[in-house]
């Protein structure tokens, strides 16, 4: 065979291949490359969505969480200041303070006080304590660190046995608190 028909079959076995590669191109590649871009849209946007609900379980959980410390402070400050007169518990706190400090109780009264503007209801108590003058610090200490709120508003002090001896008689009344 020339070399001028090799040359030219050279350029036509070439020209065909770049034929044959142009149409599995256009016929093969082209298509699967538009599915390809078309898959990477979706991925992305599904991606973009995924991160977005992840952003809205995560302020969920955060509400879901502030929500149950809400819950804990609303069960503290009914704890502290109840919906209702809560005389038993008032009751049982003032026993178990008087037990704690050392007095004994001799009287107990108690006496519902007229609503305040804001709802605020007061149970004023009037007690009659015996034991030391010690004892009745503790006794004041404690009720001002008790959970529920209370006052002191009136304090008489008198001697129940030899004036030598730390054996005292204490009134007082104190105002308990509650939400009306």
């Amino acid at each position: 065979m020339k070399t001028s028909s090799k040359r030219i079959l050279s350029i036509l076995l070439t020209g065909l291949f770049f034929l044959l590669a142009l149409i599995f191109y256009v016929n093969l590649v082209r298509p699967e490359y538009a599915d390809i871009q078309s898959l990477r849209a979706s991925l992305a946007a599904k991606s973009d969505l995924f991160d977005k609900q992840k952003e809205i379980i995560s302020n969920v959980k955060n509400l879901l969480s502030q929500y149950e410390s809400a819950a804990q402070l609303q069960e503290t400050v009914s704890l502290a200041m109840p919906l209702d007169e809560g005389i038993a518990e008032l009751f049982q706190q003032i026993f178990a303070l008087s037990q704690f400090s050392g007095l004994s109780i001799q009287s107990f009264n108690l006496k519902t006080l007229a609503l305040k503007p804001n709802n605020l209801g007061t149970i004023q108590v009037d007690l009659r304590l015996i034991g030391p003058y010690g004892a009745l610090k503790t006794f004041v200490k404690s009720a001002e660190t008790n959970i529920r709120v209370m006052d002191l508003s009136s304090l008489k002090i008198q001697p129940a046995g030899k004036p030598e001896q730390d054996f005292y008689r204490h009134d007082l009344t104190i105002n308990a608190y509650y939400q009306q």
